[in-house]
C-alpha cells in the first residue's frame, strides 16, 4: 500500500447538486431558490442529508455513534483504488472482484455502474455490498470504502447489514460517487464531508487523481 506520485489533472467524481436529483424514496429532495436582491444574487436550498454524494456517519446507525462533523477527515484524505465489479446482482460479493485481486490501497471504491449519473430515481437494480465482502476488506486492512449507488445496501435491504457491518468494523463508507468513465487503477481522494455538528450524513465534494 506504497504511496505512488501524482500524475494528471483532478477529476471531480461527486454528483452535482440540482433541482431532480433522485434521493431516497421518501427522503427530503433537493430544493434551490435564487433571488436577485440589491444587485446581488442569494440562494437558498433544503435537502435530505443523504443527498448525492455524502457520508454516512456511525450515528446513522448507532444512536450514540459519531457525528458527520466528528469523522477522522484523514479517512478522507489519501491513496485509493478504484475497482470496477461486472455481473453482479444485488449484493457484491468476493468472486465478483476481479481474480485475485486484494487492495492496493486503505481505501477502495467501487465503480457497479448500477446508478448511472443519468438515473431519474432510486429504485430495484442498485448493488450493494455483502456482509462476506464487509469482512474480507476489513481484514485486509481498508479504512475507507465507496461506491456509485445511493446506499452500500441493495435497494430491498430491510436489515442494512452492509451499513451496520461497516460501523461494527469502524469503516467509514462514501454513497453516490460517480465513476462512469473512471479506469480502474490508483488515484489520490480527497473526499471531505461536510461539517454538520448535529448529522448523521453529509454531502461531499469528492475528486481524485491518478497515481503512478
Amino acid at each position: 500500500m506504497s504511496r505512488g506520485k501524482n500524475s494528471g489533472t483532478w477529476i471531480d467524481i461527486s454528483r452535482p447538486l440540482r433541482d431532480g436529483i433522485p434521493v431516497w424514496p421518501g427522503d427530503r429532495p433537493f430544493r434551490c431558490e435564487t433571488r436577485r436582491e440589491g444587485g446581488m444574487v442569494l440562494s437558498w436550498f433544503s435537502t435530505t442529508c443523504h443527498v448525492g454524494t455524502h457520508v454516512d456517519a456511525p450515528l446513522h446507525m448507532e444512536g450514540a455513534g459519531r457525528t458527520a462533523a466528528e469523522l477522522p477527515l484523514e479517512r478522507f484524505i489519501g491513496d485509493a483504488e478504484i475497482v470496477a465489479v461486472h455481473d453482479a446482482q444485488g449484493s457484491i460479493r468476493l468472486e465478483h472482484l476481479p481474480e485475485g485481486w486484494r487492495p492496493r490501497a486503505s481505501r477502495v471504491l467501487f465503480a457497479t455502474g448500477s446508478h448511472p449519473v443519468t438515473a431519474r430515481e432510486v429504485g430495484e437494480g442498485i448493488l450493494g455490498f455483502s456482509v462476506e465482502l464487509v469482512d474480507a476488506l476489513a481484514g485486509w486492512g481498508i479504512i475507507l470504502v465507496g461506491i456509485d449507488t445511493p446506499s452500500v445496501d441493495p435497494f430491498d435491504s430491510t436489515k442494512f447489514e452492509a451499513h451496520h457491518r461497516l460501523a461494527k468494523h469502524g469503516i467509514s463508507w462514501i454513497e453516490g460517487l460517480i465513476l462512469e468513465g473512471v479506469s480502474p487503477g490508483l488515484y489520490e481522494l480527497i473526499a471531505l464531508p461536510m461539517p454538520l455538528a448535529e448529522t448523521e450524513a453529509a454531502p461531499v465534494r469528492a475528486v481524485i487523481r491518478p497515481l503512478v
